[in-house]
């Protein structure tokens, strides 16, 4: 792996320093009064604590007192000055909360990971807003409202074009599988549901009351109120109720043996330089170490083949020098299927229409269509055709150019990302791959953190997550790490064993409890392998889906009809 120089956390510094002069200039030019200051150490303290419970750090639970800052804000700021006044300090918060968890996505593109983090922090503040709106018409409502529209803004979040989810609170409580068993009953969205729910809880407890003295006596009085009580059971349950799961916990289903190849290119300056020859050869030297007799598949990372020694052809795939030489490998390695992420082409025939991914060929007259693929395909036999699924939950930017027709402004940051207009090309359905009656699902990078998305390969018979991918973008930051955990939510809504290959990164195993094994070391090459148990059961979760959602979706909905009726009634 290439040792040239990287940002590594040096954005973060950056970032810091630059909002912190900001933060500064407003306190000495508008923010002058006490009670500003008071308000925006608030607003910066809800924001390092919601960072504090994200991974890699296992420190979770420090999220159930992560929004009663701004809560706290909210009750000191006069009424008439909520839609305004209350906006920068809640956008202050999540600022300092994206800076400080995904500071590192600037590693990729520095521009664009600015923008990012300032999106993401706006967007954010849409529930709060709406939060206020409703609480004017119905005040003992508020906070429940914010649970609400904080939902359905992850479900939006997770299904649009700008899709950046990262920080959906229920992602947090990777850092602790133990405590989060029951996912397999609700995603991620019920920990979300139980951070927002607990926060609410302890506000009301200790917060909203104006006579607030903190000594022994007064807390026992409230921790043994009816509200007290109420807030320790919604504390506690979920981590009884968890290890129950945890310790009771078996895994059935078919012993496999799978291979990893960690091939550890930096993308930055090696991935997409090194001839395809050498990479192959190195690839190759690796998955050799990697297959036994036993070895029902090896596992390539993402986009493996397919750059530096052009993309692969779709329609002429069994003729493509690379994949033969692959063949040639399994031929000679017991006949192990090999599952790789690569590059490909699609050539639209003439008498189809060009889809929304389509790029035209250069002096093509009449124009000649293509697209691009970030794609998996699964190698058992030379005579058989070569199944090949493609991406389809795609990096904003990099990948897809998103709202193109609304929003074209957007394109320079793009360009910097390395994306294109038309974008990569999607399939509309998720599809399994199949060996030997064994089903695997062939799950693309970012596709890893969407388990809504994920359901749809389980609903197909796929018995264990293949997870292909290149983190190496983000450099030696907890970018990698926290890709890695959210991996074990995966495993734990699905009750499936993980397999990840990383070009660099960490590639391992996680089993359906979410414990991860056989980690290999971040910007070290790897082949290994272990044995996991490719399971049939089918948890709540795999029929439900993000059943939670779409009921804050329905109660955010009425909550804004309802408030929409008073306000007409009253006028």
């Amino acid at each position: 792996m290439s040792l040239l120089p990287l940002w590594g956390h040096l954005p973060l510094a950056v970032f810091v320093l630059s909002w912190g002069v900001f933060l500064l200039l407003l306190v000495q030019l508008k923010y002058k009064d006490k009670a500003s200051h008071q308000l925006i150490l608030l607003s910066i303290l809800s924001g390092v604590v919601l960072a504090l419970g994200f991974p890699p750090l296992p420190l979770t639970p420090v999220l159930f007192v992560g929004f009663i800052p701004l809560f706290i804000l909210f009750k000191k700021i006069k009424t008439e000055e909520l839609n305004y006044h209350s906006w920068f300090f809640v956008f202050n918060a999540f600022v300092i909360w994206n800076i400080l968890t995904t500071y590192w996505v600037a590693n990729a593109s520095f521009v664009p990971g600015i923008v990012a983090i300032w999106l993401n922090s706006f967007f954010m503040t849409i529930p709060w807003l709406g939060a206020i709106r409703i609480g004017k018409r119905l005040p003992k409502w508020r906070w429940i409202s914010f649970i609400i529209f904080w939902l359905c803004f992850e479900w939006i979040h997770l299904n649009w074009e700008m899709s950046w989810p990262w920080l959906t609170l229920g992602n947090a409580w990777a850092a602790l599988p133990q405590c989060i068993q029951w996912y397999e009953y609700t995603g991620v969205f019920g920990g979300g549901v139980w951070v927002l729910g607990v926060n609410v809880l302890l506000y009301y407890l200790f917060f909203d009351s104006n006579h607030f003295t903190f000594n022994i006596i007064w807390i026992r009085q409230k921790l043994f109120s009816k509200l007290g009580v109420a807030s320790l059971i919604v504390i506690i349950l979920p981590f009884i109720v968890s290890m129950f799961l945890w310790f009771n916990f078996k895994e059935t289903g078919t012993t496999v043996e799978v291979g990893v190849v960690q091939p550890n290119y930096e993308p930055h300056y090696e991935k997409f330089k090194i001839p395809e020859d050498q990479q192959l050869f190195q690839i190759e030297k690796l998955a050799a170490a990697a297959v036994t007799p036993n070895t029902k598949f090896v596992i390539f990372p993402e986009t493996s083949f397919g750059e530096v020694g052009g993309v692969i052809r779709k329609n002429n795939i069994n003729q493509d020098p690379r994949i033969i030489r692959l063949f040639d490998f399994m031929i000679a390695h017991y006949n192990v299927p090999i599952v790789t992420g690569i590059t490909s082409l699609n050539d639209i025939p003439a008498d189809q229409l060009p889809t929304k991914f389509s790029r035209a060929y250069r002096d093509s007259d009449p124009p000649q269509y293509y697209e691009i693929e970030n794609a998996a395909i699964i190698l058992k036999a030379k005579e058989e055709p070569i199944p090949l699924y493609r991406k389809s939950k795609l990096v904003p930017g990099a990948e897809i150019f998103p709202y193109k027709n609304i929003l074209p402004f957007l394109k320079p940051l793009v360009d910097q990302l390395g994306g294109t207009t038309a974008g990569l090309a999607t399939q509309e359905k998720r599809m399994v791959f199949e060996s030997n009656t064994l089903k695997i699902a062939p799950v693309i990078c970012y596709e890893s953190i969407y388990g809504q998305f994920v359901r749809g390969y389980i609903n197909l018979g796929a018995q264990a997550i293949f997870i292909m991918t290149n983190d190496g973008w983000w450099d030696d930051t907890p970018g990698y790490k926290q890709h890695l955990a959210f991996g074990a939510l995966r495993a734990i809504e699905f009750r499936k064993p993980v397999i990840r290959s990383a070009n660099t990164g960490i590639s391992c195993f996680i089993n359906a409890r979410g414990q991860v094994s056989h980690a290999t070391k971040y910007g070290k090459e790897a082949g290994f392998y272990a044995n996991c148990t490719f399971s049939d059961v089918k948890t709540v979760y795999a029929y439900t889906g993000d059943w939670i959602a779409y009921l804050a979706l329905i109660l955010g909905a009425t909550m804004i009809l309802y408030s929409f009726f008073l306000r007409f009634t009253k006028n």
